[in-house]
């Protein structure tokens, strides 16, 4: 080929891959888009804890939260723990009040970032949401009104009409631990309301016989109120342990509650003046309180952030 010739083709040849650089030719694959996260590594780039956080609570659970209805302010072990939290990760915080039912559902949609109410770890909310904790622990049992005498055992409760809140996992309606505990009262007839101060104060009127769920907060309420009491060694069901709840997809972030709540429950005494302050005459009461209701730090690892 003569040198002509050679640069003739070298010519076309070039002709033709401008053309199909600039779009003329049909043939090979087509440009493909840049690699994209998922949404959990989205979510994963941005911490909660760069903006305000909104957590939901409870405002009308004595010794855990509640809220003063002149000043607005609230107080109480789960009060004090965000303020832990808000100090140790360095975030601001606002409160918003939230019923049992709506838990997972305002971590699900994102109106509120975090829990913290009472909300206990169990199998079927962590197929909705993260926990990190536990940070309490207690067993479940019942009030009834200052007099009451008929009320000392499961048994007694035949025929009874008790109260419990929809949504917890006290409630009959409830799979898994809250089913379980239903059966312990088979005899008992159940009335559900939307929060634990409604069924409290139905049961001072005289209108519940007892009021069932855990017995840390119901210590709350009889702090609160000198005619009623917790019915004395009945515990009912395993262990209720509480834990911030997380949005799914929030790993980072939930590790970094565990770590503080590991902290919180060390050796600093933060959780035992919590306790103290929030539930004087349970503390009085009961010289073993930490050994009682006090999580282990290291439980904190078996029950966060798990996968599954």
């Amino acid at each position: 080929m003569s040198p002509i010739t050679r640069l003739t083709a070298a010519a076309v040849g070039g002709v033709l891959l401008l053309a199909t650089a600039c779009g003329g030719g049909r043939e090979g694959p087509a440009p493909q888009p840049p690699p994209t996260s998922s949404p959990a590594e989205e979510k994963e780039k941005d911490s909660i804890f760069d903006s305000a956080v909104r957590v939901a609570v409870k405002y009308d659970q004595p010794g855990f939260n509640f809220q003063d209805q002149e000043t607005r302010a609230y107080a109480g072990f789960e009060k004090d723990l965000a303020e832990y939290l808000s100090s140790e990760l360095k975030f601001t915080m606002d409160l918003k009040d939230e019923p049992s039912h709506r838990r997972e559902k305002v971590l699900e949609n994102g109106t509120s970032q975090l829990v913290i109410a009472t909300y206990s770890i169990t199998e079927d909310r962590e197929e909705q949401v993260d926990f990190a904790g536990p940070y309490f622990q207690t067993r479940q049992g019942l009030l009834v009104r200052a007099g009451n005498k008929d009320i000392t055992s499961r048994e007694t409760t035949a025929g009874k009409v008790i109260c419990t809140v929809s949504g917890s996992t006290s409630a009959p309606e409830t799979s898994g631990a809250g089913k379980k505990l239903a059966q312990l009262l088979p005899k008992a007839r159940v009335d559900l309301r939307d929060s634990y101060s409604q069924c409290v104060d139905q049961l001072r009127r005289g209108n519940f016989d007892a009021v069932w769920t855990d017995r840390a907060v119901l210590y709350g309420f009889m702090e609160r109120y000198d005619d009623i009491k917790v019915v004395e060694k009945l515990e009912l069901g395993s262990p209720q342990r509480y834990g911030v709840g997380v949005q799914e997809g929030r790993e980072g972030d939930c590790r970094k509650i565990a770590d503080a709540l590991r902290r919180f429950l060390g050796t600093d005494q933060d959780w035992r003046n919590a306790f103290r302050s929030h539930f004087p005459r349970l503390a009085k009461e009961d010289p073993d309180f930490e050994q009682h209701y006090k999580p282990a730090p290291e439980t904190v690892d078996d029950y966060s952030c798990l996968d599954d």
